[in-house]
């Protein structure tokens, strides 16, 4: 398996991610390395289009990086998707409150401008983005762990997952304590410590980029401990350093 940084939830933060790809860029140091951005590049921070840029120019120039297509991201195409215009307010009605109108904003678009023609321009002004949003990944798997954005059904295999389930659910995945296929690796839900979180079968990886400021990767490379890297912008620049994050497991047993 080739040196694996996992990102977790953008957001919008372009400026983190930008930090944190440099960082990894000087933590690879020349190796076979890759990078899988687990989802929800965009909504609620400032700057979703310009961190969707960086993410499509990161998978040009790291052979076998890979994106995770996000609840969020499933948003944006499912408003694009509208079969209606009927379709499309309800689809706008429950995207754009939920950061949908700082990502518009992002791309020079007014919320109040006709939600048909928003949904035709950025169909047809970024093809890229739109493109590479539909051949998102929803799993990737290494020898020890399976990335996705939100979680697994703990019932099922690995194999038999509903895509769309891999993206949404929390409570039935978080709250499971038995053993899963592999470790699954994970965003979607923020940790209350804004700390990735180690536990006995998942690794969590939503550290609140958009509130705390901290954009979290982990950092797998063969059969060692995951390393973890995360932002902190609280000071005059953006700085990344390693952290230790929560370690969940032995509360996990009880």
């Amino acid at each position: 398996m080739p040196l694996t940084y996992a990102i977790g939830d953008v957001h919008g933060r372009r400026d983190l991610l930008a930090a944190l790809l440099a960082a990894i860029g000087e933590d690879a140091a020349g190796r076979d390395a890759r990078i899988v951005f687990l989802g929800d590049i965009i909504d609620r921070g400032p700057e979703s289009r310009q961190s969707l840029d960086l993410v499509i120019r990161t998978l040009e120039t790291w052979p076998g990086s890979r994106l995770i297509q996000g609840n969020h991201e499933e948003f944006l195409l499912t408003f694009i998707d509208a079969a209606s215009p009927e379709d499309r307010q309800v689809a706008a009605r429950r995207w754009l409150p939920n950061g949908g109108i700082e990502t518009l904003r992002s791309y020079g678009f007014a919320e109040t401008e006709p939600l048909d023609d928003i949904a035709g321009r950025l169909a047809a002004e970024f093809p890229a983005h739109i493109t590479t949003l539909r051949h998102a990944e929803w799993m990737v798997e290494t020898g020890h762990y399976a990335l996705v954005h939100g979680g697994v059904d703990p019932d099922l295999p690995l194999a038999a997952q509903d895509p769309k389930t891999t993206r949404w659910i929390r409570d039935r995945f978080l709250s499971f304590r038995g053993p899963l296929p592999k470790i699954v690796v994970h965003g979607h839900t923020m940790t209350e410590s804004s700390l990735p979180e180690l536990h006995s079968n998942r690794i969590a990886l939503d550290t609140g980029a958009v509130h705390s400021g901290h954009l979290t990767c982990a950092v797998f490379d063969g059969d060692a401990p995951p390393r973890f890297l995360a932002t902190d912008d609280h000071g005059p620049a953006v700085e990344v350093d390693e952290i230790r994050p929560l370690d969940c497991r032995s509360r996990d047993q009880r």
